[in-house]
């Protein structure tokens, strides 16, 4: 065999080797591993914002879950057309016409991008800024969209805390006594809750009376997957009145990492989102409920979590 051939035959090899690594990394590891739809769950109805996500969400899913992917294959392919072409000029011109594509093609999908996105920074950073990383502030973030905030409901009112008594419902706990207890007898601690809401408080205090007894289990077992990924936490935030979406019969809590930072808050999301796990609709919010997309610290300052019957 020719010095010439062996060459070729070891740079299709570490060509088709580099470019199966590239393609399993940009399957295993996907830029963009959200679902399309942000809404239209028993927990999460749709608004005129989930439009804009919805949006977002379909350009990310294209440019980096289709056309990167896509790249890869074609510059196997034009690879392997022209290592194999064996001097044979047409096949050399036609790998050359795949590779140039592919490339061209990605160019001009991350251009027209960046040329819209120069554009309307340019236009719009005279009047708006918005901060990159902790200290840098340049432009306007239009391409970022923040999670869309929950529908305002009035919650309905509470018993054992609050100064109101109420039936709570069937399947969940009768009393604050009992929900406690439940939760003890799970593994949590005094300081995993926080102290009962006293007649008339509503904030920086947790009622549990009403809460689906299946929460109970749900956040035990979130609490135990981040015993190993140093994320647990405690419940600040139950069935107590004044927050949006909460209430008796609701399966909603706030929970707050025990050390509270942003890559734990980050982490204590993922898990609780994973359907394996919390089997919950999760978003990290700042005091009074706005959400906070990137979970920075401040202004997040804890997890609010919904947990739809299974």
């Amino acid at each position: 065999m020719s010095k010439t051939k062996q060459n070729k035959i070891l740079g299709l090899r570490n060509f088709i080797l580099l470019s199966f690594a590239i393609l399993i990394t940009t399957v295993a590891f996907p830029a963009y591993a959200l679902p399309l739809v942000p809404c239209g769950t028993e927990f999460v109805p749709c608004t005129p914002c989930h439009l804009f996500t919805l949006a977002d969400r379909i350009i990310d899913f294209v440019l980096k879950g289709l056309a990167l992917p896509i790249l890869v294959i074609a510059l196997l392919a034009g690879g392997i057309v022209w290592v194999t072409a064996s001097g044979n000029p047409a096949q050399i011109e036609k790998g050359r016409k795949i590779l140039t594509s592919s490339l061209v093609g990605i160019f001009i999908a991350f251009g027209a991008w960046l040329i819209v996105d120069t554009i309307i920074v340019t236009l719009g950073a005279k009047n708006a800024e918005f901060k990159v990383g902790q200290n840098a502030t340049i432009g306007w973030a239009w391409n970022s969209i923040d999670e869309c905030p929950a529908p305002i409901v009035t919650p309905p009112t509470t018993g054992d805390g609050g100064g109101i008594k109420v039936t709570p419902l069937a399947g969940t706990f009768q009393t604050e006594a009992e929900a406690r207890a439940y939760f003890k007898n799970l593994g949590f601690t005094d300081s995993d809750l926080k102290q009962l809401c006293p007649p008339g408080q509503t904030q920086d205090c947790l009622n549990l009376v009403g809460l689906p007894k299946y929460v109970a289990d749900r956040l035990w077992t979130l609490q135990t997957a981040c015993g190993n990924e140093n994320c647990q936490f405690r419940i600040s935030s139950g069935t107590e009145g004044g927050h949006q979406t909460h209430g008796v019969g609701q399966p909603v809590v706030d929970i707050v990492p025990k050390n509270l930072q942003q890559s734990t808050l980050n982490k204590l999301k993922l898990l609780a989102n994973d359907n394996n796990i919390g089997y919950g609709v999760a978003r990290c919010e700042a005091q009074g409920g706005a959400s906070v997309n990137n979970c920075a610290v401040p202004p997040a300052n804890h997890i609010h979590v919904s947990f739809p019957p299974k």
